[in-house]
C-alpha cells in the first residue's frame, strides 16, 4: 500500500524517472566510450586533445553569448548583442575543424552532428528568449521559464561534451590492457541499456494510465461541483460574474441570466448589454461606479433595479472585488443576489413602524385622557359623594343610602382601574433607563408608601438580604408595590399578614425557556406571604391581563396588578413564577437578568 501511494505521487515518480534517465545516460555513455576505445590509442589521444580544445571553444562562445543575452535582458543595452552574428561565425569555423578531426571516426562524426543539433537548438532558444525580452508586453513568467529552460539545456549540453571528452581520455589509458574486457562489458551495457529503457517505458506508460484515471476522476468531480454550484445559485437566488481587465472580457453565470428573466447565454456578456436591463434611473450611477472601480481596484457594493422583459422590477445587491488569475491578470469577480422580497419587507416594516409610531402617539393620548380627563370627573363624583355624606346623608332613605354606598364603591373601583391602566401603559411606553439600585433601600421606600395599609392590616414585613441591581428603578418599585399590596389584600381573615422579601440562591434544576439557569445569569428575589393562596393550576392565569380568580366579593381587584408585574419583569429580560396553596399562602419568585 505504501509503495502504491509512492507510485501515485507525481514528485516521487518524477524523481525516480530522473534517476533512471541518468542511469540510462550513464550506461549509454559507457557503451559509447567502449566502442571508441577500439580505435588506435595514438590517433585517439591526438584527435581527443584537439577536439576537446575546439569543443571548449564552442562552449566558451555559448557561455559568452548567454552572458551577453542575460546582460541585455537586465540592462536593455543593445551593445551586448552587437557581436552575436560574429560569434556564430566562429562556431561555424570550430565545427569545420572538428569535422576534419573526426572525419575518419563515424562514431565521433555522429557525436559532432548531435552536438551541432544541440547548438542549433540552443541558438533557437536564444532567439526565443530575445524575442520575449523585446516584446512590448513582456510576460515575466514566460521569460523566466525560457531562461530556466535555456540554462538547463546548456548544462545538459556541457555535460554531453565533457562526458565525451573524459570518456575518450579514459579509453586511451585502458585500451590496450582491457580491450577484450571492454568488448564483453559493452555487450552487457547494451543489454542493460535496453532492459532499463524498456522498464522506463513500461513504468511511464503505466503511470500515464494512472494519471489519466486520476484526471478523469478529478474532471468528474469538477463537473459535479460545477453542477452543485449552479443548483445552489438557483436555490439561493444569486448569480456570479467576472471581467478580465487585461482582455476586457465579461463572463456571466447561467443564473445571472435567470435573474434578468432571460434564458442562460441568450446574449453576449458585456457591459453594454447588461445596462439595457438596468432601470433608467439607475443606469448612470451603476455604470460610473463600475468603471471607476476598474481604474481604482476598489471593491463595489451597489443596490439597484433590473427591469425584466415582462416589465417587473427586481431589486438586486451587487458586490464585486479584485483578484489575479493564474496568468497574473487582474480580474474583477462579483455576485448579484435578488433582494426584492427583502426590499418589500423593509418597506412594509417601515410602514409598520409608522403605524406603530401612530399607535404610540394614540397610546400617549389615551394615557393623558386616563390620567387627567377621565379622572377629573371621577374626582368630582368622589368630592360630591363626600359632601353629601358629610352634610345630607341623614335626609336620604335607607335604600338610598345603600345605593349611595354602591356609588362610592364603584367610583373608588373606577379610580383604581384607571390608576392600574396608567401604570400598565407606563411599563410599555415608559423610558427604560437602567441604573444601579439598592433593593433594600427601594423596599424601605415601598413599605413607607404602603404604611397606612400595613398598619391597618397589622402586617409584619420581614426583609432579608437583598442585592444591588441594575434596573429601571420606578418599574421595580411598582413591582414590589403591587406584590406587597396583593399580599395585604388577599390575607386571611383574623390572621395578621406576614410577608417575607429576600434574595435566594438559584437551584440547580431551575429551568427557563427549556434552558437551565444559574446564579451567573440571574438574581432571584422571593416575596412570600401567608395569605389565602390559590390552586396551583391557576399559576399562569393570574399574570394574564384582566384575569381574576374567583375569590369572593370581599376581595376586589382590577386584574391588572400581576399583569403589570409580569410586564416589568419582561422589560428586564427576566421572568416571574408563583407557587401557591389554598389557605397556606403564595411565594412569588422574581428572576432579574444580570446581563442587562
Amino acid at each position: 500500500m505504501k509503495l502504491l501511494k509512492l507510485y501515485k505521487n507525481s514528485q516521487v515518480f518524477k524523481l525516480a524517472l530522473g534517476i533512471a534517465i541518468i542511469v540510462v545516460g550513464y550506461i549509454a555513455s559507457v557503451f559509447y566510450t567502449q566502442m571508441r576505445s577500439l580505435d588506435s590509442s595514438v590517433d585517439l589521444i591526438n584527435n581527443a586533445t584537439e577536439t576537446q580544445l575546439e569543443l571548449e571553444k564552442v562552449l566558451s562562445i555559448i557561455s559568452i553569448y548567454e552572458t551577453n543575452l542575460r546582460s541585455y535582458i537586465i540592462t536593455k543595452d543593445e551593445s551586448y548583442l552587437a557581436d552575436r552574428f560574429m560569434r556564430r561565425g566562429e562556431i561555424e569555423s570550430n565545427f569545420k575543424r572538428i569535422n576534419k578531426l573526426v572525419a575518419n571516426n563515424p562514431a565521433r562524426v555522429k557525436d559532432v552532428k548531435r552536438l551541432r543539433e544541440l547548438i542549433d537548438y540552443r541558438f533557437a532558444l536564444f532567439r526565443e528568449t530575445l524575442l520575449l525580452s523585446k516584446s512590448t508586453l513582456p510576460n515575466s513568467v514566460a521569460l523566466k521559464d525560457k531562461l530556466r529552460e535555456s540554462n538547463e539545456f546548456t548544462e545538459s549540453m556541457k555535460n554531453f561534451v565533457y562526458k565525451t571528452i573524459n570518456a575518450e581520455g579514459d579509453k586511451v589509458k585502458i585500451h590496450n590492457d582491457n580491450h577484450q574486457f571492454e568488448l564483453q562489458y559493452s555487450i552487457i551495457s547494451a543489454f542493460l541499456l535496453v532492459i532499463l529503457s524498456l522498464l522506463i517505458l513500461f513504468l511511464s506508460f503505466n503511470k500515464m494510465n494512472v494519471d489519466i484515471d486520476e484526471l478523469k476522476k478529478t474532471n468528474d468531480e469538477l463537473k459535479f461541483l460545477n453542477h452543485s454550484f449552479n443548483e445552489a445559485e438557483k436555490i439561493a437566488g444569486f448569480g456570479h460574474w467576472k471581467i478580465n481587465l487585461e482582455t476586457n472580457k465579461y463572463t456571466f453565470s447561467n443564473n445571472f441570466y435567470r435573474l434578468l428573466g432571460v434564458e442562460p447565454q441568450s446574449f453576449v456578456p458585456s457591459l453594454e448589454n447588461i445596462l439595457k436591463y438596468i432601470h433608467p434611473d439607475d443606469v448612470e450611477y451603476v455604470k460610473q461606479m463600475h468603471l471607476d472601480s476598474l481604474s481604482t481596484y476598489i471593491p463595489t457594493s451597489l443596490m439597484y433595479r433590473f427591469v425584466l422583459p415582462n416589465g417587473d422590477l427586481k431589486y438586486v445587491m451587487s458586490v464585486g472585488s479584485f483578484t489575479t488569475n493564474g496568468k497574473g491578470e487582474m480580474v474583477k469577480t462579483g455576485l448579484n443576489y435578488d433582494m426584492t422580497d427583502q426590499f418589500k419587507k423593509t418597506v412594509e416594516l417601515e410602514e409598520s413602524n409608522k403605524e406603530l409610531i401612530s399607535i404610540n402617539e394614540e397610546l400617549e393620548s389615551f394615557n393623558n385622557i386616563v390620567s387627567h380627563d377621565l379622572q377629573e370627573p371621577l374626582r368630582k363624583i368622589q368630592m360630591f359623594v363626600s359632601r353629601i355624606e358629610s352634610e345630607d346623608i341623614d335626609s336620604i332613605s335607607a335604600q338610598g343610602k345603600v345605593y349611595f354606598a354602591k356609588i362610592r364603591t364603584s367610583a373608588n373601583k373606577m379610580q383604581t382601574l384607571l390608576i392600574d391602566l396608567v401604570n400598565y401603559s407606563r411599563t410599555i411606553k415608559g423610558d427604560k433607563v437602567f441604573e444601579e439600585t439598592n433593593l433594600r433601600e427601594l423596599i424601605d421606600h415601598v413599605i413607607d408608601e404602603l404604611s397606612p395599609d400595613i398598619e391597618d392590616k397589622g402586617a409584619k414585613i420581614n426583609i432579608g438580604t437583598l442585592p444591588t441591581v441594575k434596573v429601571i428603578s420606578f418599574q421595580i418599585e411598582q413591582l414590589f408595590i403591587n406584590l406587597i399590596s396583593n399580599s395585604l389584600k388577599y390575607s386571611k381573615e383574623g390572621l395578621a399578614p406576614e410577608i417575607s422579601i429576600l434574595s435566594k440562591k438559584i437551584e440547580e434544576n431551575e429551568v427557563f425557556n427549556n434552558e437551565i439557569i444559574s446564579d451567573e445569569d440571574y438574581y432571584k428575589i422571593v416575596v412570600k406571604d401567608n395569605g389565602i393562596g390559590f390552586k396551583q393550576e391557576y399559576a399562569e392565569k393570574i399574570f394574564v391581563l384582566f384575569q381574576r380568580l374567583e375569590t369572593g366579593s370581599k376581595y376586589s381587584g382590577t386584574g391588572l396588578g400581576l399583569a403589570i408585574c409580569k410586564r416589568i419583569v419582561d422589560n428586564h429580560d427576566g421572568f416571574i413564577k408563583v407557587v401557591s396553596e389554598i389557605n397556606v399562602g403564595s411565594e412569588f419568585s422574581i428572576f432579574l437578568s444580570k446581563k442587562v
